[in-house]
């Protein structure tokens, strides 16, 4: 499934409690169904809501309101706001090259530039293909240019918006600043904590223009009037702005932005519909967008995520532009698509192993910058207070799957909601290839029972409808497969057994008595065939050449699930599937959910919509997944849903679409069987217009596409296995850091070159572990690590000799701190700022020896982060490297000549004048030698290594001379005490 769908002090219930109160009665407990008997959904606006919340018209709003309007509903007697961590808000860059080329022969960038007669700059992506090597060109004469195809323009967008400004000022603090698809709210985040502290980009226009000059001007754009232009043109980006929230006014800041640079901006206001169908229905080369305000909406949370980083960086998912429709062209970036396929595949062997793979894969998809991350919305939901049952998702909030089943109001039958839109041509109500938005997925979620999902505050895989067992061999054994196992043969397009010697890494065994003999909504029983038939008709849509040519972006994000199924053992008796899978994961939870599946519908509806959308295309012109000139297939529409009833009516009798469908359910439906559901089908149509049946807590019973109204009426039948109360799990408990102290020599400050220790003291429900960095004061990362177990809520953080006395004197560190719970995944974070003592106060604690010690680690250290950083960059400013040596080298020496003259006094200014000549000294040969390295290396990717050796060399001038300095400087002290007084 997919987890995303296309600090204010308010009153907000955002975490409190863990413990559920008792809200059920026992006559209540015994009736099978949701806790509400009917729920009536309408569509209002946003600026609507605290007029209808106020008057008792709606009893609550599944979508998050804004600011403004959560600001308005703020101790507003009767009404509840809810919040949680499920909004991201991000900018979609389209990095389309303008033409793409097929030259003869294995070529590189130079040899292909010169072919094509432009300049090696404008190639945005070259790699071979059946001996003969593609190049993308991002400008090219008679093509245009899209400066979104650089890498490097697109990278510095992230210094073009001010994200703590739009958290604070247009999301009024219900908003969080974001610097990749990971936030502080998502489990992974202490993973790659350190990472996303690199690049915490701040708002730095003039840095974004000298980047987008450098590159444009090489690629032969000009500069007019402070405009850009390629070939007399001015360079115009079409920008898709949505316009129902605080995207709006992200949007037009973002393109103020962008006029300032010298673009031309065509802002192109649109609702949610009408974006989508651009976005995601066109070829990014055909250039109907340049840049898109996307906003997601969490389904949950994942304790180890393997769906996100797969869904937000890697093209073989299918959400990368081109969405990996075959026709178009389409943004990829192998070694990402490699690790990331890695990750969702658990191809590891421990969690160390799975840490580092995430750890690359979300750096390089930083790097990329297909999308520029602004912010995590701090979604707030309004209810009337007296609607109980309510669990705070910590991913998706309100909108998790719990509250349409859990909630209600004492002495009342129906419960009146409100959503934004409650269909839009986008909603596409089919299992294979729609439920893309909120709006049909929030309501879908109420009718069907997932065989598993994760649970509400840490994410954890658990059962839902489906118990299991799970028995692995790895990550590095094998299990035998059993014989009586079988596999779908597609091009048989039937069942077989799977081949003598089959081995898996793991199975899961799962306990379908809980669905199979169970009802449908329309009243036939689940039976095997709905199981069987249903994973026989994924394999198809995986495998099938018809198929999946027809269908490539679900077959595409699908078929890294299906390689790994070995095969299925069905216990008829015992209601049971045994899955054996290629999988493992350190987590057995995570094994059962690799291998769970869920039928949702009645084989035969699956039928129908193979028909329709599949063998009947010419004819319908439907469409699984969106696509550009067709009808996106849904089982609520009205044309559809009678195109459907035509199919069903068709069936009824038909003994060559009986044996059909038994082919993929196994020969478990007989004629007898199959004209029932075919009557209950037809019968559920004609009473509700609808075609969505499932065996949910809820049946939809309308949704009124044209004036906005929804009903979901409870499903009663003796045969659910669920009640009221068996999902409602209330609201956690918050993990937060209570109190941090230091230990040192020095009172509150850090020594360098001594120990110190720093005790953290965690609350919330244990277990919990500690994260910690350390960033310096230019912002950089210059350590991490675990905390050390204290107690079992309280860490310390041991920061040892060696590397404290790499820290400067008088200087000002801060200390980041994760605390972590196993239970309840948003962690609690604090930034803790300690300063090191200055040098006249380690004068009283140290020899001036050892102060001398650490001064040179310390400078030693700075330039060697100067280096890795250099080793990382493929693109260095040689200009700005030098600076800094400069800057850090005259640093040291100038915090030693202030603190000395404060302890010698106005004798000392002969010693003073001393230093800063010497200091003045090392800067200019420092510049010198950076300079040369500036002159000699023309192109970095090529000469890394000329360029390390050159740095080290200049590392080791570094150190004699300060080592000179400092020598000089303590000569001076000791001729001044020894000399005798006047």
């Amino acid at each position: 499934m997919n987890k995303y769908i296309p600090l204010l002090l308010l009153t907000i219930v955002l975490v409190s409690i863990l413990v559920i109160p008792t809200q059920i009665t026992s006559a209540q407990a015994t009736q099978p169904g949701p806790a509400s008997d009917k729920i009536v959904v309408t569509r209002k606006t946003i600026e609507e809501v605290p007029d209808a919340l106020s008057s008792g018209k709606i009893d609550g709003y599944l979508y998050s309101l804004r600011p403004a309007q959560a600001a308005q509903l703020q101790g507003v007697s009767g009404v509840t706001l809810y919040s949680a961590p499920a909004g991201l808000i991000e900018l979609t860059l389209n990095p389309a090259p303008v033409a793409v080329f097929t030259l003869e022969g294995t070529l590189s960038i130079s040899e292909a530039a010169s072919k094509l007669g432009i300049p090696a700059a404008a190639i945005t992506n070259l790699y071979t293909q059946g001996g003969k090597t593609v190049v993308e060109v991002g400008a090219y004469p008679g093509k245009g240019i899209n400066p979104f195809a650089f890498k490097e323009i697109r990278f510095a967008m992230n210094y073009l918006i001010d994200r703590v400004t739009v958290a604070s000022t247009i999301m009024k603090g219900f908003a969080v600043p974001m610097y990749t698809f990971l936030s502080q709210y998502d489990p992974d985040y202490a993973t790659i904590a350190d990472i996303i502290a690199k690049y915490e980009f701040t708002y730095n226009p003039s840095y974004v223009d000298q980047v987008v000059t450098n590159v444009l001007t090489k690629v032969g754009a000009v500069k007019i009037g402070g405009k850009w232009t390629y070939e007399g043109q001015p360079i115009a980006i079409k920008f898709i702005i949505r316009q129902e929230d605080e995207r709006r006014d992200i949007g037009y800041t973002f393109s103020s932005e962008l006029k300032k640079l010298g673009f031309e901006v065509n802002e192109m206001e649109m609702p949610f519909a009408q974006a989508i169908n651009i976005i995601y229905g066109t070829d990014p080369i055909e250039f109907q967008w340049h840049i898109y305000t996307a906003g997601w909406g969490k389904g949950g949370i994942d304790r180890y995520d393997y769906g996100t980083i797969s869904q937000f960086c890697a093209s073989w998912y299918g959400y990368m532009p081109g969405w990996g429709e075959t026709t178009f062209w389409n943004f990829k970036d192998d070694i990402v698509d490699e690790l990331t396929l890695r990750i969702y595949q658990a191809n590891y062997t421990n969690k160390e192993e799975r840490d580092e793979l995430y750890r690359k894969a979300a750096e390089l998809c930083i790097q990329d910058s297909v999308r520029i991350w602004v912010v995590t919305r701090l979604d707030a939901w309004p209810m009337r207070s007296e609607v109980k049952g309510i669990t705070l998702d910590l991913g998706a909030g309100l909108r998790g799957i719990w509250n349409l089943r859990e909630m209600y109001i004492e002495g009342r039958n129906t419960l009146n909601l409100a959503h934004l839109w409650v269909w839009t041509s986008s909603s596409a109500w089919n299992i294979w290839g729609g439920f893309s938005d909120v709006y049909s997925v929030d309501f879908e979620r109420a009718t069907y029972d997932p065989s598993m999902w994760n649970h509400p505050f840490n994410g954890e895989p658990m059962a839902f409808r489906a118990p299991y067992v799970v028995v692995t061999a790895g990550p590095s054994g094998k299990l035998n497969v059993s014989s009586n196992a079988v596999i779908w043969d597609v091009s048989k397009k039937q069942w077989v057994p799977v081949s003598n010697g089959t081995q898996a890494t793991s199975k899961v065994i799962f306990d379908f008595s809980k669905l199979i003999g169970a009802k449908f909504h329309n009243g036939i029983t689940i039976s095997w065939a709905d199981v069987i038939g249903f994973l026989a008709y994924m394999f198809d849509l995986v495998y099938d050449p018809t198929y999946s040519s027809l269908e490539p972006r679900i077959s595409a994000s699908s078929k890294p699930w299906a390689d790994t199924i070995k095969g299925f053992e069905f216990d008829f008796n015992n209601k049971r599937v045994t899955v054996y899978v290629d999988y493992w994961h350190f987590d057995e939870n995570y094994i059962a959910s690799w291998a769970s599946f869920s039928p949702v519908n009645p084989v035969e509806i699956h039928a129908a919509t193979f028909e329709l959308a599949l063998d009947r295309r010419n004819e319908t012109n439907y469409v699984l997944y969106q696509k550009k000139g067709y009808e996106w297939f849904s089982l609520v529409w009205p044309d559809h849903v009678a195109e459907v009833k035509a199919t069903l009516q068709s069936y009824k009798n038909n003994q060559a679409v009986l044996n059909k469908v038994n082919k993929y359910a196994m020969g478990t439906l007989n004629m007898n069987e199959w004209n029932a559901r075919i009557d209950a089908d037809l019968n559920w149509i004609n009473t509700y217009n609808l075609a969505w049946i499932s065996y949910g807590p809820f049946m939809l019973t309308k949704l009124d596409t044209q004036n906005q109204v929804l009903e979901l009426t409870a499903f009663r039948d003796p045969t659910y296995p669920f009640k009221k109360g068996d999902w409602y799990f209330g609201q956690p408990v918050a993990t937060s850091i209570v109190s941090v102290s230091i230990e040192s020599p020095i009172q509150g400050k850090i020594l360098p070159g001594q120990t110190a220790n720093i005790t953290v003291k965690l609350s919330g429900i244990p277990p919990f572990s500690l994260k910690y960095m350390i960033r310096d004061p230019r912002g950089i990362i210059i350590t991490s690590g675990d905390g050390l177990k204290v107690s079992e809520d309280t860490f310390r953080v041991v920061l040892d000799s060696n590397f404290t006395k790499t820290l400067a004197y008088g200087s000002t560190y801060t200390v980041i701190l994760i605390g972590l719970s196993e239970e309840v995944a948003i962690p609690g974070i604090t930034r803790q700022v300690v300063n090191t003592v200055t040098l006249s106060e380690a004068l009283s604690a140290q020899s001036i020896s050892d102060v001398l010690a650490n001064v040179k680690a310390s400078a030693l250290e700075q330039v060697n982060i100067i280096l890795s950083q250099l080793k990382q960059e493929r693109t260095v400013d040689l200009e700005s490297l030098r600076d800094q040596l400069a800057t850090a080298i005259s640093g040291v020496t100038g915090v030693l000549i202030d603190q000395y003259v404060s302890l010698i006094g106005t004798t000392m200014d002969n010693m003073n004048r001393l230093s800063q000549t010497t200091a003045s000294t090392i800067t200019s040969q420092v510049s010198s030698q950076i300079q040369q390295i500036r002159s000699d290396v023309t192109a970095l990717s090529e000469k890394l290594d000329a360029t390390q050796s050159t740095v080290s060399s200049l590392q080791t001038y570094i150190v004699v001379n300060i080592v000179l300095t400092l020598v000089a400087i303590v000569l001076s002290i000791v001729a001044l005490v020894r000399k005798p007084k006047a």
